[in-house]
């Protein structure tokens, strides 16, 4: 790569992995985690649309909006509602790093599927090797259960590029993402409105609701009832949305596609091996987040094990329909 394709690749790190980060300030902001997933979508598509989806794009759609629909489902409204629903009790870095198993389900789904040919020892010592990442990253403290979300939304990530791949793998990707953003869009915004009007009633929220204080009960005896949706974010909440929704999800696309352009499919897909790195990193620096042994090892472990389990010769040599888009479509969340 010369100098352009290594700065398109620098920034494509950077663009692929502070997502992260900012879902990890949203939320602590008081962006509920489905709105959140919402306004990610809307505000792309402000950036995208104009870009991918001009009408020479949707005439090669045409016909394929049934497919489109369940792939918007697979590729981003279940992951992209799992990725902060996750982070409300998951380091924003832990969850750059456990969407980098993406590529170990890839091959274990398309095995399943009939899609891939059969896997090396190598790609099988990569699976056990980046599952036992898994298992590390797990132990570490605060990872809490939402670690089973995002490794959820990771697999909905394979499933959907494999879906790309078969369907979709005579188009371009830009109108395909962008389809994807505007059959989400709508359902996302539904969920946010519907899910996160209020704050999650618990325990908690009923502090006065005990036999000795039943005299007592007032409308402030509920304040999860009373309190009204979840609180507006605070400015920095809002700056993390805008960053997130405008910079970092449409920039990851154009930038990763421009860099396919220069580079090639092979050497831009190393992004998936960089990218987890910058989240842990811009989470222990802006949110001061523990990076400890765990933390680095069950890094070290999935990065090795994702690198293992893509080293298919078959579908790397021959242009596999389904392993190319699969790259070419792999995210930037």
């Amino acid at each position: 790569m010369g100098g352009q394709g290594w700065a398109l690749f620098a920034a494509v790190s950077v663009l692929w992995g502070v997502p992260y980060l900012f879902i990890g300030v949203a939320l602590q902001e008081g962006t509920g985690p489905l709105s959140t997933a919402a306004a990610r979508v809307l505000l792309a598509l402000v950036v995208m649309v104009p870009l991918a989806f001009r009408r020479r794009h949707r005439a090669l759609l045409a016909g394929r909006w049934g497919r489109l629909a369940l792939l918007a489902l697979v590729e981003v409204v279940v992951p992209f509602s799992l990725i902060p629903l996750g982070g409300q009790t998951v380091p924003s870095g832990t969850s750059g790093v456990l969407i980098a198993t993406e590529p170990m389900f890839v091959l274990v789904v398309g095995l399943v599927l009939g899609a891939r040919a059969r896997p090396t020892p190598a790609a099988l010592i990569g699976l056990v090797v980046g599952f036992a990442g898994v298992v590390v990253l797990l132990g570490v403290d605060g990872a809490g259960p939402g670690a089973g979300l995002i490794i959820v939304a990771a697999a909905c990530y394979a499933v959907g590029a494999l879906l790309v791949g078969r369907w979709f793998g005579d188009l371009p990707a830009m109108p395909v993402v962008a389809a994807m953003l505007v059959l989400a869009a709508p359902a996302l915004t539904v969920l946010a409105l519907t899910a996160e009007p209020f704050p999650a009633l618990t325990a908690e929220s009923f502090p006065a609701l005990t036999a000795e204080s039943f005299p007592a009960l007032t409308a402030e005896s509920f304040p999860a009832l009373t309190a009204g949706p979840f609180p507006a974010p605070s400015p920095a909440g809002l700056v993390a949305l805008a960053a997130l929704g405008l910079v970092a999800t449409p920039g990851g696309f154009v930038a990763f596609f421009r860099l396919i352009a220069i580079a090639g499919p092979d050497r831009a897909a190393l992004i998936t091996y960089v990218a987890p790195v910058v989240a842990v990193v811009a989470g222990a620096v802006v949110l001061s987040e523990p990076v400890g042994p765990r933390t680095v090892g069950g890094t070290v472990l999935i990065l090795a094990g994702a690198w293992l389990a893509t080293r298919v010769p078959h579908a790397a040599r021959t242009g596999d329909p389904v392993a190319r888009p699969a790259r070419g479509l792999r995210r930037r969340r």
